[in-house]
C-alpha cells in the first residue's frame, strides 16, 4: 500500500436469528496519519485473495437491485473528497442494515472502509470484520490496537478498482454501474472483487447483495485467459519452462472434456497443472493459483468453460507418407496468421518458424546445394 487516503470503521450489529439490524456510527472520518489506522488497513487489504479465501470477479449488477451504493462510488470516482468517502460508508451502511434484517441468519460486524492507493490505482475496499478479537476499538469506533486479523476474522469483503470503474464508466457512457452484456469473448469489464470464506456455504450472501455486486466474467474470455497465463507463468519459471507445452496441452485436454458452460474451479485447473508439470517440479508451481486470482489476471475461483473459445485450441492434423503436420485452429488464418492458407493455390505457407527449425531446413538444402551460400548467415 503506497498511500492511504481515507479510513473510517462503523458498525451493524446484528445477532444471529434476529429480525432486524442496527448501525452505531463514526460521525468523522479517521486520522490515517496514526500507525494503527494504517496496519488495520494494510492488514485487510493483504488478505483479499490470500489462499483460504474465494475470490469472485464481476461488477455492478443489472437486476434493478444494485441499491444506491454504487451511485456513490461513481460519486467518490469522479470527485475523490472526504465528504464523497464519508457519504459512501453511510449509504452502505443503511444499505448493509436492510439487507441484514431481511436475512434470519446473518450476523453483523464492524465495517472498515478504506480508500487506498498502490502503483498509482486507486481501490475502495470495505471489509467487515468480526467483532470478536481481532481489533480493539474506541467508543467512538476508532482502532486503538490490532491484536491478530486473519481469514478467520475476515467475513466477507468488497474491493473496487477505482480507476478500472472510472474507464469503464468513461467509455460506456452508463449513469450507473450496471454492465451491459457484451460478446461472450470479449473482455469483462470486471472492475471489482470480492470475497468469502471457503468453509462458508453462501457466497458474500446479504453483504455482496446490499452493495449491489455481482458475480460474472465473460466465460470466453476466461477460458483463453486461463490456458494463456498457465503457460505464460510456467514459461517464466526456468525450472520448469521446458514442459510449459505440456502443461498447457494438459489443462486444454481437460477444459474440452467439460461440457459447455460447466463451472471449472481454479483449484481443479491448478491441480491439472501440477500434474502435467511432475512430481519432482511441482514446487515450482506454487504461486500459480495466486498469479490467476490476481488483479491483473481476475480468473475467479470458479468459471464458467466455453465450448466456442476452445474451439481455437481443435487441431488439424493430416500427414501422407513422407511428412505430417498438426496444429491449432487458432493459428491458421488467410493473412497475418502463422499458418496462412492459399485458397488459390491450395497450399499452406507456414510463418514465424522457430528458430532451430530454420537451422534444420536451412542445413539440409545446404547439404544438397539447393541453397544459395550464405543465406542461412546471421
Amino acid at each position: 500500500m503506497d498511500e492511504l487516503d481515507f479510513a473510517i470503521i462503523h458498525s451493524l450489529e446484528k445477532a444471529r436469528g434476529a429480525s432486524s439490524a442496527t448501525v452505531r456510527a463514526r460521525t468523522k472520518v479517521l486520522d490515517v496519519r496514526k500507525p494503527v489506522i494504517r496496519g488495520l488497513a494494510e492488514t485487510l487489504a493483504k488478505l483479499v485473495g490470500k489462499d483460504g479465501s474465494a475470490v469472485y470477479w464481476g461488477q455492478f449488477g443489472t437486476n434493478r437491485r444494485e441499491g444506491l451504493f454504487p451511485t456513490h462510488v461513481k460519486n467518490l470516482a469522479s470527485e475523490c473528497t472526504e465528504e464523497a468517502f464519508f457519504a459512501l460508508s453511510e449509504v452502505a451502511m443503511e444499505e448493509l442494515r436492510v439487507k441484514a434484517s431481511e436475512e434470519s441468519f446473518a450476523t453483523g460486524g464492524h465495517v472498515c472502509f478504506f480508500l487506498y492507493r498502490v502503483q498509482s490505482m486507486s481501490f475502495l475496499l470495505v471489509a467487515m470484520v468480526k467483532e470478536r478479537g481481532g481489533m480493539v476499538l474506541t467508543d467512538d469506533m476508532e482502532p486503538t490496537e490490532i491484536t491478530e486479523i486473519d481469514l478467520s476474522k475476515l467475513h466477507q469483503a468488497a474491493r473496487v478498482n477505482i480507476d478500472r470503474y472510472r474507464a469503464f464508466l468513461t467509455t460506456s457512457g452508463q449513469d450507473a454501474g450496471a454492465v451491459a452484456a457484451g460478446p461472450e469473448d470479449s473482455t469483462e469489464k470486471t472492475y471489482l472483487c470480492f470475497i468469502n470464506r471457503k468453509s462458508q456455504s453462501d457466497v458474500a450472501g446479504y453483504f455482496v447483495e446490499a452493495l449491489g455486486c455481482e458475480k460474472g466474467v465473460a466465460s470466453g474470455r476466461t477460458t483463453k485467459a486461463v490456458v494463456t497465463e498457465i503457460r505464460n507463468f510456467v514459461r517464466s519459471v526456468p525450472e520448469i519452462k521446458d514442459v510449459a507445452p505440456a502443461v498447457r496441452l494438459a489443462v486444454i485436454d481437460y477444459l474440452q472434456s467439460l461440457e459447455d458452460g460447466s463451472l471449472v474451479s481454479l483449484d481443479k485447473v491448478v491441480a491439472v497443472a501440477r500434474n502435467a508439470v511432475g512430481v519432482e517440479l511441482e514446487e515450482h508451481v506454487a504461486g500459480l493459483k495466486d498469479h490467476l486470482n490476481s488483479d491483473g489476471v481476475q480468473i475467479p475461483d470458479e468459471f464458467p468453460v466455453s465450448a466456442t473459445a476452445l474451439r481455437t485450441y481443435t487441431r488439424i492434423s493430416a500427414k501422407s507418407s513422407r511428412w505430417q503436420i498438426s496444429f491449432e485452429n487458432g493459428a491458421l488464418g488467410v493473412d497475418d496468421a502463422e499458418i496462412i492458407y492459399d485458397c488459390v493455390e491450395k497450399s499452406l505457407k507456414l510463418t514465424q518458424l522457430p528458430h532451430e527449425m530454420i537451422k534444420k531446413v536451412e542445413d539440409t538444402l545446404a547439404a544438397r546445394a539447393q541453397l544459395l551460400s550464405g543465406a542461412s548467415e546471421g
